[in-house]
């Protein structure tokens, strides 16, 4: 019975991702991107996440066509960044930036993305000081109030009101292989996600 319910599950998310994706991202496409996939206790969510900031490395044009170029914000903030100068630098850069390999998971990162997204999800803090998680030798992203793999990658990359660009920097350095991401509740964003990033 056990084995059943595990099959329908896995189908079932084959079939989300199909159908969602379908219309703008090869298989194939989905399929290099979907790095984290079959790592069980990661949400789908977390999993989502990776596999847009993945497409964004792999396939920067199309990234630019199928995603950028219509993303203006989210259902609940509205288009927040439909005129914003980050997102039309990130659209620049797209344009012209050469493919990075996909990141893969790594459950160190994701042991200390988990245990600080926590500690802020309760804490109800932002930024990057922990109190009692180790800091480890991470590139960091920290994201607040997104409910999507999509909208969290699409905060990240786009770095809207973020000067340095740092998110942005860290999703596509080339010199990163690995990731991990944890999205737990937050008591003043409702939702944070914390991503690490290591090489």
């Amino acid at each position: 019975m056990n084995k059943i319910r595990t099959l329908a599950v896995a189908l079932l998310l084959v079939l989300k991702f199909s159908s969602v994706y379908a219309q703008k991202w090869t298989t194939q496409q989905i399929s290099e991107a979907n790095t984290a996939k079959d790592i069980m206790y990661l949400t789908d969510v977390e999993k989502e996440c990776v596999m847009y900031i993945n497409l964004c490395r792999l396939y920067p044009k199309d990234f630019l066509k199928n995603e950028v170029s219509t993303y203006y914000g989210t259902e609940k903030y509205g288009d927040y960044v439909k005129d914003s100068e980050y997102r039309t630098s990130l659209m620049l850069l797209l344009k012209s930036m050469e493919p990075v390999k996909a990141l893969y998971f790594d459950l160190d990162a994701y042991t200390n993305a988990h245990c600080f997204a926590k500690e802020q999800g309760i804490a109800g803090t932002t930024g990057h000081v922990r109190i009692n998680c180790d800091k480890g030798n991470y590139a960091e992203c920290c994201s607040y109030g997104m409910h999507t793999g999509k909208d969290i990658a699409m905060q990240f990359l786009i770095d809207h009101n973020v000067p340095g660009l740092g998110h942005r920097k860290n999703c596509l350095n080339v010199k990163y292989t690995k990731i991990g991401v944890s999205v737990n509740p937050h008591t003043k964003y409702d939702v944070c996600a914390v991503v690490d990033m290591i090489w």
